[in-house]
């Protein structure tokens, strides 16, 4: 499909396509950008890249991390991420399970850039846990993409403290109307926090279930650090 239409598709014309919503193919264009093969377009749609297929960038990350992803989905029944600060100060979503039906936060990109830090669960707990890359964020690029993004550096440096207090973050709609996430850090053997975990579903259902997705979250995060030390 993308290689008949080299000027675009959008996610729409792909699901059509394939007979899945754009929610469903959502997933595997988000692997097909982190692979380098495919590439946006000025009008929002994607297209093959031209030229040679980028290799993945290899990874540190052990297979458990991707065990927690599958598991924190099967728990919270609510899409699951594993991300990762990259050294280009992108964050890195490595890994997503999910299936149609579930709130899926949308054009969420597969490297999300630190201009999207301040209005991302994920994003709030990686840079809370390492103060150099909160000093490498810059506000001024910080858009308001709902009423309830924080925007004020003030807000955001108390809104760090809340996380390092409480060990998870949240999204309350900060990205997108109606869709809210979750997410815990988890730290190396040698303690920095590298990588995190993240249900993205959509508000309502947080609002109704915070305590307990916020323990789920929490405790498959603190069970995959466990695990990577051993």
């Amino acid at each position: 499909m993308l290689a008949a239409h080299p000027e675009g598709v959008d996610l729409a014309a792909l699901g059509g396509h394939l007979g899945r919503s754009h929610t469903g193919v959502l997933p595997v264009v988000r692997g097909l950008l982190a692979s380098g093969q495919v590439e946006r377009t000025r009008a929002g749609g994607y297209r093959l890249r031209p030229g040679p297929v980028r290799a993945p960038q290899a990874r540190g990350l052990p297979e458990v991390l991707s065990d927690a992803v599958s598991e924190l989905y099967r728990r919270a029944r609510a899409w699951a991420y594993l991300v990762e600060w990259a050294d280009d100060d992108l964050i890195d979503v490595l890994d997503v399970r999910g299936h149609q039906g579930l709130g899926l936060v949308p054009e969420l990109p597969a490297r999300i850039p630190p201009s999207m830090a301040h209005a991302l669960a994920a994003s709030k707990v990686l840079v809370a846990h390492a103060p150099g890359r909160r000093a490498r964020l810059d506000p001024s690029q910080w858009t308001a993409y709902t009423p309830w993004t924080i925007t004020s550096p003030a807000a955001y440096d108390a809104e760090l403290a809340r996380v390092r207090r409480d060990g998870y973050a949240l999204d309350r709609e900060e990205y997108a109307p109606g869709f809210a996430c979750v997410c815990a850090p988890i730290a190396d053997p040698n303690g920095r926090v590298s990588a995190a975990l993240a249900i993205s579903l959509p508000a309502a259902r947080l609002r109704a279930e915070q305590a307990a997705l916020v323990a789920t979250v929490t405790d498959v995060a603190r069970t995959a650090h466990r695990r990577w030390y051993r």
